[in-house]
Parts: structure tokens; sequence; C-alpha cells
């Protein structure tokens, strides 16, 4: 028997998940700064709440055993905006956790953590970090915040270093990191119900022929096995444009302030 919370359940890759992860679990909380327009699925309930009310999450997450922490900004944004929203909010979610007895917390990291690494090299989760952005940083800081709660308090993390969620790769740097809507749904899947992980690296991307990661050691710790690959999509890409010269691709440039998603 299992429960789940998700911040950031009703965003865009959050309906993706619940909507292919429908009815495996006894009961799933959404938390939510507001009640969500769709109808919710079997099992479903809604918490009205901010991040920022961290005695509203802990009551929310009571009797929880996984929380899959979504919410944030998914982009670059002013330094202020990033550390309200990434910086703050997922403190509140660790500390809930820890308060609230959570055995488990499935975070969205992302791909911007190692963002400046040259594209032509192959990562494995050892890489030095070297974020793209504020955004990078503010998944930087998450993961290191993991870490913390683990060791000292034994909240166990899986940190997904998603790449780019998306139906169908749109550009050449996705041909890489591209995680598709199945692998994705499977791959959250795995990240809830496996065994023991304390915390662990996985990186989220599908079985890309072209992809930049070396997710094996990951993936073996939560049994993840990731079926598509971005090539039986490359006809739909520009192969014209110029080619990434980092994993972070437009993240790096030095006047970017957002607005690729």
């Amino acid at each position: 028997m299992t429960t789940v919370l998700y911040t950031g359940g009703t965003g865009r890759m959050g309906r993706v998940i619940r909507e292919g992860l429908q009815g495996r679990y006894d009961r799933v909380v959404l938390y939510a700064r507001s009640t969500p327009d769709e109808p919710l699925h079997e099992s479903e309930e809604v918490v009205v709440g901010e991040l920022a009310d961290l005695d509203s999450l802990v009551e929310a997450a009571s009797g929880v055993d996984v929380i899959v922490h979504l919410a944030g900004i998914a982009d670059e944004a002013t330094y202020e905006q990033i550390r309200d929203s990434n910086i703050d909010g997922t403190y509140s979610v660790y500390e809930a956790a820890r308060r609230a007895g959570v055995r488990r917390v499935v975070y969205a990291s992302s791909n911007h953590i190692v963002g400046f690494h040259p594209a032509d090299e192959v990562l494995d989760e050892t890489a030095p970090l070297r974020p793209d952005s504020y955004y990078g940083v503010s998944k930087a800081f998450g993961e290191a915040l993991a870490s913390l709660y683990h060791d000292k308090w034994g909240v166990e993390s899986v940190l997904l270093r998603i790449g780019t969620f998306r139906p169908a790769p749109e550009d050449r740097r996705q041909l890489a990191l591209w995680l598709s809507w199945p692998d994705g749904v499977e791959l959250l899947r795995c990240s809830i119900e496996s065994g023991p992980v304390g915390c662990q690296v996985v990186y989220g991307v599908s079985a890309n022929s072209e992809r930049w990661w070396n997710g094996e050691a990951g993936w073996t710790a939560i049994g993840f096995v990731p079926k598509d690959d971005a090539a039986a999509h490359a006809e739909g890409v520009d192969h014209d444009a110029p080619a990434p010269t980092h994993h972070g691709g437009g993240f790096t440039a030095a006047n970017y302030e957002g607005g690729i998603w």
C-alpha cells in the first residue's frame, strides 16, 4: 500500500505522469496552489497550499510514503524568483518530509545541472556539476539538500536529472536528451516503487542512440529500463540547424534570461 504526494502534479509533466500511473496507488495527494480545473483520477485528492507554507505541507504529507517534487520554475528567471520557488520551495519539501516521516522524495532535478559540459562528453552520475543558469544552480542546491537529509535524517531520494520530456524530440539537442512520455511514466514508477536507494542520481533520458549520458548505474539502482529511441523521430528534426556545443544548449548563452520553453 503506497501513498504518494505530488507537488506540481497539475503541471505539464505532472499531468502525463499521473495519467500514466493512475490506479497504481491507494491514495494520491495533489499539493497545489489552487484547485485544478481538470477532473481528478480515482484515489486522488487536492490540498491547496503554497510551498512556503511549511505547516500546511507537513499536514498534507502526513501518512505519505513518497513525495514526488515536480513543482517550481522550469526555466531561467531572476535569481530572486528562482530562490523563492526552487530553492526555498525545495527546502520546504524536504523539511516537511522529515517532520512527517516520509520515506522518500523523488526530486525533479535537471540536465541543466551539468549544462556547461561540452556536448561531446558522455557523462555519468559522477560528473562534476557545471550548472548553466540560476535554474541549474537551484537544482544543484536541491541535490545537495537531498544528500544532507539522507545522511542526517534518513530521508531517501531519487534525484532525476531529467532531459527533455516531450512527445517527440524537437531539435538536434533533444535527439540526445529526449525522455519519451512512456519512458517518463516508467521512470517515475520505478523511482516511487523501487527498493531502498539511499540518495541516488538517475539520468532521466530514453534509450537514445545519440545520448550524452551513461545512466546505467542509476537505472539499475531503481530497476528502470528505457525503451524508446529519439532516432526514430530524427526525420522531424532540422539537421541544418547549428549543432549544440554544450549539454545545456541555449541556457549557456551569456544573455539567456528564459523563454526557450
